[in-house]
Protein backbone atom coordinates (compact mmCIF):
# COMPACT_ATOMS: atom_id res chain seq x y z
CA UNK A 1 0.00 0.00 0.00
CA UNK A 2 1.34 3.22 -1.12
CA UNK A 3 -1.59 5.99 -1.10
CA UNK A 4 0.81 8.28 -3.44
CA UNK A 5 1.32 5.87 -6.19
CA UNK A 6 -2.16 4.64 -5.77
CA UNK A 7 -3.78 8.32 -6.11
CA UNK A 8 -1.32 8.41 -9.00
CA UNK A 9 -2.67 5.77 -10.33
CA UNK A 10 -6.60 6.77 -10.37
CA UNK A 11 -6.05 10.54 -11.31
CA UNK A 12 -6.60 9.55 -14.98
CA UNK A 13 -9.69 7.78 -14.62
CA UNK A 14 -11.70 10.84 -12.78
CA UNK A 15 -13.74 13.30 -14.90
CA UNK A 16 -15.85 16.87 -13.94
CA UNK A 17 -19.38 16.66 -14.79
CA UNK A 18 -20.79 19.69 -16.01
CA UNK A 19 -22.35 22.16 -18.98
CA UNK A 20 -20.93 24.03 -21.69
CA UNK A 21 -23.69 26.03 -23.07
CA UNK A 22 -21.76 28.93 -25.23
CA UNK A 23 -18.63 28.67 -24.42
CA UNK A 24 -19.27 29.15 -20.64
CA UNK A 25 -17.98 26.03 -18.38
CA UNK A 26 -20.21 24.90 -15.19
CA UNK A 27 -19.04 22.25 -13.26
CA UNK A 28 -21.23 20.42 -11.19
CA UNK A 29 -20.00 17.06 -9.99
CA UNK A 30 -17.31 14.71 -10.18
CA UNK A 31 -17.52 10.46 -12.16
CA UNK A 32 -14.97 8.07 -12.88
CA UNK A 33 -14.86 5.79 -15.43
CA UNK A 34 -16.28 1.97 -14.55
CA UNK A 35 -16.36 0.59 -18.15
CA UNK A 36 -14.07 0.12 -21.12
CA UNK A 37 -12.55 3.77 -21.94
CA UNK A 38 -16.72 5.23 -22.29
CA UNK A 39 -19.12 4.89 -19.37
CA UNK A 40 -18.74 7.24 -16.63
CA UNK A 41 -19.97 6.45 -12.94
CA UNK A 42 -21.70 9.62 -10.92
CA UNK A 43 -24.58 11.03 -8.64
CA UNK A 44 -28.17 11.09 -10.21
CA UNK A 45 -29.18 14.43 -8.82
CA UNK A 46 -26.39 16.70 -10.67
CA UNK A 47 -28.86 15.88 -13.66
CA UNK A 48 -31.94 15.10 -11.61
CA UNK A 49 -33.90 18.26 -13.06
CA UNK A 50 -32.42 18.72 -16.38
CA UNK A 51 -34.55 19.70 -19.35
CA UNK A 52 -33.65 18.03 -22.87
CA UNK A 53 -32.55 20.81 -23.92
CA UNK A 54 -29.78 20.98 -20.49
CA UNK A 55 -29.07 17.79 -21.28
CA UNK A 56 -27.31 18.39 -25.07
CA UNK A 57 -25.04 20.58 -23.06
CA UNK A 58 -23.58 18.00 -20.46
CA UNK A 59 -19.91 16.70 -21.01
CA UNK A 60 -16.94 15.96 -18.74
CA UNK A 61 -13.81 17.42 -18.60
CA UNK A 62 -11.15 14.41 -19.30
CA UNK A 63 -7.78 14.64 -18.74
CA UNK A 64 -6.57 14.17 -21.43
CA UNK A 65 -2.43 13.96 -22.00
CA UNK A 66 -0.01 14.94 -19.29
CA UNK A 67 2.68 17.18 -20.29
CA UNK A 68 5.32 16.98 -17.88
CA UNK A 69 4.12 17.49 -14.08
CA UNK A 70 1.09 18.98 -16.05
CA UNK A 71 -2.68 17.03 -16.77
CA UNK A 72 -4.27 18.64 -19.74
CA UNK A 73 -8.17 18.81 -19.90
CA UNK A 74 -10.35 18.43 -22.60
CA UNK A 75 -14.25 18.70 -23.11
CA UNK A 76 -16.07 15.59 -24.53
CA UNK A 77 -20.36 15.32 -24.50
CA UNK A 78 -21.75 13.22 -23.14
CA UNK A 79 -25.07 10.76 -23.06
CA UNK A 80 -27.13 9.59 -20.08
CA UNK A 81 -27.28 5.95 -20.79
CA UNK A 82 -29.30 4.96 -17.26
CA UNK A 83 -30.11 6.55 -13.83
CA UNK A 84 -31.98 5.25 -10.53
CA UNK A 85 -32.64 8.43 -8.70
CA UNK A 86 -33.46 5.83 -5.53
CA UNK A 87 -29.75 5.17 -4.84
CA UNK A 88 -28.69 8.74 -6.78
CA UNK A 89 -26.75 7.08 -9.36
CA UNK A 90 -26.03 7.58 -13.07
CA UNK A 91 -24.20 6.17 -15.88
CA UNK A 92 -23.14 8.74 -18.27
CA UNK A 93 -21.21 7.48 -21.88
CA UNK A 94 -18.99 9.40 -23.69
CA UNK A 95 -20.37 9.64 -27.40
CA UNK A 96 -18.89 8.11 -30.01
CA UNK A 97 -16.30 10.57 -31.12
CA UNK A 98 -13.91 10.60 -27.99
CA UNK A 99 -10.92 9.13 -28.73
CA UNK A 100 -9.97 5.63 -28.17
CA UNK A 101 -8.16 4.35 -24.67
CA UNK A 102 -8.48 8.05 -23.41
CA UNK A 103 -9.90 6.57 -19.96
CA UNK A 104 -9.37 3.32 -17.98
CA UNK A 105 -11.95 1.90 -15.30
CA UNK A 106 -11.53 1.73 -12.12
CA UNK A 107 -11.40 -1.41 -10.07
CA UNK A 108 -14.61 -2.02 -7.90
CA UNK A 109 -15.04 -3.83 -4.67
CA UNK A 110 -19.00 -4.99 -4.33
CA UNK A 111 -18.79 -6.06 -1.07
CA UNK A 112 -21.27 -6.21 1.75
CA UNK A 113 -17.86 -6.42 4.55
CA UNK A 114 -17.39 -3.07 4.69
CA UNK A 115 -17.30 -1.62 8.18
CA UNK A 116 -16.11 1.35 10.69
CA UNK A 117 -13.23 2.22 11.01
CA UNK A 118 -11.68 1.54 7.39
CA UNK A 119 -9.13 3.90 5.67
CA UNK A 120 -10.86 5.55 2.65
CA UNK A 121 -9.71 8.78 0.58
CA UNK A 122 -12.00 10.19 -2.05
CA UNK A 123 -10.92 12.45 -5.14
CA UNK A 124 -12.81 14.74 -7.25
CA UNK A 125 -13.38 18.54 -8.12
CA UNK A 126 -15.04 20.09 -5.51
CA UNK A 127 -15.40 23.88 -5.51
CA UNK A 128 -14.62 24.18 -9.11
CA UNK A 129 -16.06 26.63 -10.84
CA UNK A 130 -14.88 28.78 -7.78
CA UNK A 131 -11.10 27.72 -8.54
CA UNK A 132 -10.89 27.91 -11.92
CA UNK A 133 -12.51 31.56 -11.30
CA UNK A 134 -9.21 32.23 -8.78
CA UNK A 135 -6.72 31.45 -11.19
CA UNK A 136 -6.01 27.72 -10.11
CA UNK A 137 -7.10 26.10 -12.95
CA UNK A 138 -9.21 22.44 -13.13
CA UNK A 139 -8.18 20.87 -9.51
CA UNK A 140 -8.28 17.23 -8.99
CA UNK A 141 -8.37 16.84 -4.70
CA UNK A 142 -7.84 14.44 -2.62
CA UNK A 143 -9.26 13.75 0.84
CA UNK A 144 -8.13 10.72 3.48
CA UNK A 145 -10.91 9.64 6.26
CA UNK A 146 -12.49 6.60 7.66
CA UNK A 147 -15.71 5.17 7.50
CA UNK A 148 -17.48 6.25 11.05
CA UNK A 149 -20.62 4.51 10.32
CA UNK A 150 -22.39 2.28 8.34
CA UNK A 151 -25.89 2.21 7.55
CA UNK A 152 -28.46 -0.45 6.01
CA UNK A 153 -31.51 -0.62 4.84
CA UNK A 154 -34.45 -1.76 7.39
CA UNK A 155 -35.64 -4.36 5.04
CA UNK A 156 -34.06 -8.30 4.85
CA UNK A 157 -31.51 -8.98 4.38
CA UNK A 158 -30.40 -5.70 5.33
CA UNK A 159 -28.74 -4.25 2.28
CA UNK A 160 -26.05 -1.64 2.63
CA UNK A 161 -27.75 2.09 2.03
CA UNK A 162 -24.88 4.57 3.08
CA UNK A 163 -21.24 5.23 4.65
CA UNK A 164 -20.96 8.13 6.47
CA UNK A 165 -17.21 9.31 6.31
CA UNK A 166 -14.87 10.99 8.65
CA UNK A 167 -14.10 13.91 6.35
CA UNK A 168 -15.04 16.98 5.21
CA UNK A 169 -16.38 17.32 1.82
CA UNK A 170 -17.47 20.35 -0.78
CA UNK A 171 -20.25 20.89 -3.28
CA UNK A 172 -18.83 19.46 -6.59
CA UNK A 173 -17.35 15.84 -5.02
CA UNK A 174 -20.90 14.40 -6.01
CA UNK A 175 -20.17 11.74 -8.18
CA UNK A 176 -16.49 10.72 -7.15
CA UNK A 177 -14.80 7.66 -6.22
CA UNK A 178 -14.94 6.50 -2.68
CA UNK A 179 -11.99 4.50 -2.34
CA UNK A 180 -10.50 1.71 0.60
CA UNK A 181 -6.43 2.50 1.52
CA UNK A 182 -5.62 -1.15 1.31
CA UNK A 183 -7.13 -2.55 -2.01
CA UNK A 184 -7.26 0.81 -3.87
CA UNK A 185 -10.85 -0.30 -5.15
CA UNK A 186 -13.73 2.06 -5.43
CA UNK A 187 -16.27 1.29 -2.35
CA UNK A 188 -19.03 4.35 -2.68
CA UNK A 189 -19.97 6.91 -4.80
CA UNK A 190 -19.45 10.71 -2.54
CA UNK A 191 -23.43 12.12 -2.58
CA UNK A 192 -23.23 14.20 0.73
CA UNK A 193 -21.57 17.23 1.70
CA UNK A 194 -23.36 18.19 5.49
CA UNK A 195 -22.65 21.49 6.23
CA UNK A 196 -24.54 24.19 8.41
CA UNK A 197 -25.22 27.80 9.04
CA UNK A 198 -22.26 30.16 9.35
CA UNK A 199 -21.99 30.25 13.16
CA UNK A 200 -19.97 32.98 12.90
CA UNK A 201 -22.56 35.14 10.82
CA UNK A 202 -25.67 33.38 10.28
CA UNK A 203 -26.94 36.55 7.97
CA UNK A 204 -24.26 35.18 5.66
CA UNK A 205 -25.77 33.04 2.69
CA UNK A 206 -23.06 30.59 3.48
CA UNK A 207 -22.29 27.14 5.03
CA UNK A 208 -19.71 25.33 7.03
CA UNK A 209 -18.48 22.19 6.30
CA UNK A 210 -19.35 19.33 8.89
CA UNK A 211 -16.39 17.13 9.53
CA UNK A 212 -18.82 14.19 7.80
CA UNK A 213 -19.81 13.43 4.41
CA UNK A 214 -21.49 10.41 2.98
CA UNK A 215 -21.58 8.09 0.27
CA UNK A 216 -23.44 5.50 -1.54
CA UNK A 217 -22.22 2.25 -1.73
CA UNK A 218 -20.51 1.28 -4.59
CA UNK A 219 -22.78 -2.21 -4.37
CA UNK A 220 -26.46 -0.46 -5.18
CA UNK A 221 -24.52 0.24 -8.89
CA UNK A 222 -23.92 -3.28 -9.19
CA UNK A 223 -27.50 -3.95 -11.28
CA UNK A 224 -26.78 -0.57 -13.68
CA UNK A 225 -22.77 -1.86 -13.95
CA UNK A 226 -24.09 -5.16 -15.20
CA UNK A 227 -26.63 -3.94 -17.91
CA UNK A 228 -23.65 -2.24 -19.79
CA UNK A 229 -23.31 -3.20 -23.16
Amino acid sequence: MNLKSDIKDVINSIVAVGTLNNGQLNILGSGFCVHSNQFILTTAHLIQNFSPDQLTNLGCMVASETEGHLLKYNWFNVEVQTKALENDMAILKLKPNTQPNLLKPLKIEFSESIVEGQDVYFIGFPYAVNLLKDGFGLTLIANKGIISSVKRKAQAPNPLDWFIVDAISNPGNSGCPLIDIESNKVIGVMSISFRIPSQVNPALDIREPMHIAGAKPISLSQTMLDGIE
